[in-house]
């Protein structure tokens, strides 16, 4: 049995990653951490562990302790805020325990969560994507707005989700927008008439071998929610082209629109992304296949998927005997861990 660490669990990723372990092909104990003790995602798991925010001091000893403890294996960083922390610390960790961290190298990282930076490196290797400009770089701005006219898109420059995203339709709303939220980009807004797109990539550039989906999906909230397999041999193609002129080892996932029968990415994850959950039930395990490329040393190798959708819904957990101050409500927060006894069976790190 393998044993490894997910964390985030009381998130969307955290969680898919954990389905998708459990679906696959090797038995896995998985330890998951989560800063939230009232988290569903403890239900899943083998070993929960409540944790400090990534970062906090004494974080990092506690950690590598804890790995050590549990002979983890790998680490499935399921947490955008959370990639900085596992990058500044990862050489120690895999050092100290021989662990494998499994996210992308610094500059993936680094291009991925700056969307400015993300429509720069695209441009510069010359792949579709929609002109970018700084909110607050008044000549880049009209020039975008005189070539592509409105609407336009502005949304924050590093983020996730659709918190803060607007379709502005004059120069009075973005001025209003420009004021309310900081470090803004401002986007050409591309045509919906094929929906958006999303494309998972799983590999290694170094290697030069990559696996790839691409969904056609529906959003709620900034969530996808609804996915039909669309397995396009051309997008595939360009997708992994970009995987490995940005240099993936691992993970990556890429938003985009169909323009001219180009995929116009607008956002590049560098890490597990939400619809991991989703993509296993097509027979396509990142999780899983990350695991083995960087624990099993197998190189990966393009799965065979099933055609048709995926579809979510909510689902519930009974946890029995507790309440919500027994789980943490109303705990004191010390800076380094919720302190508070967590209920049978968890675990606190970071004390």
């Amino acid at each position: 049995m393998h044993r490894v660490l997910v964390t985030a669990v009381g998130g969307n990723i955290g969680q898919g990653v954990v389905k998708a372990l459990r679906a696959g092909s090797h038995d896995y104990f998985i330890v998951g951490t989560d800063m939230e003790p009232r988290s569903a995602g403890f239900s899943f798991v083998d070993r929960a562990c409540v944790t400090a925010a990534a970062g906090a001091p004494g974080m990092a000893p506690a950690l590598a302790a804890m790995l050590g403890s549990e002979r983890i294996e790998a680490i499935f960083v399921c947490s955008p805020q959370e990639l900085a922390f596992f990058g500044a610390a990862r050489g120690d960790l895999e050092r100290a325990t021989g662990v494998r961290v499994l996210i992308n190298p610094e500059p993936v990282i680094r291009i991925g969560q700056d969307k400015f930076e993300t429509a720069r490196f695209l441009a510069t290797h010359g792949f579709p994507c929609p002109e970018t400009a700084l909110v607050d770089d008044g000549p880049a701005v009209d020039r975008l707005i005189e070539r592509w006219g409105f609407p336009v898109i502005a949304k924050p420059r590093s983020g996730w989700t659709s918190v803060n995203v607007f379709a502005i339709r004059s120069r009075a709303a973005l001025e209003a927008v420009r004021v309310l939220v900081p470090d803004l980009v401002v986007q050409q807004y591309l045509p919906e008439a094929t929906g958006e797109y999303t494309a998972g990539v799983v590999g290694s550039a170094s290697a030069h071998r990559f696996a790839w989906i691409v969904l056609r999906r529906d959003l709620t909230q900034g969530t996808t929610y609804r996915t039909e397999l669309v397995q396009d041999e051309t997008i595939g193609a360009r997708i992994v082209a970009m995987a490995q002129a940005l240099g993936v080892e691992g993970a990556c996932n890429f938003q985009f629109r169909i323009v001219d029968a180009q995929p116009f990415v607008f956002e590049i994850n560098p890490r597990f992304s939400g619809t991991s959950g989703i993509r296993y039930l097509y027979g396509f395990n990142d999780p899983e296949m990350a695991f083995e490329q960087a624990c099993l040393g197998q190189p990966i190798v393009q799965p065979a998927v099933r055609p048709g959708l995926v579809m979510r819904y909510w689902n519930e957990v009974h946890v029995a005997d507790v309440g919500f101050r027994s789980m943490g409500e109303g705990a004191p927060a010390t800076g380094r861990v919720i302190a508070l006894p967590p209920p049978p069976g968890f675990e606190v790190i970071g004390s």
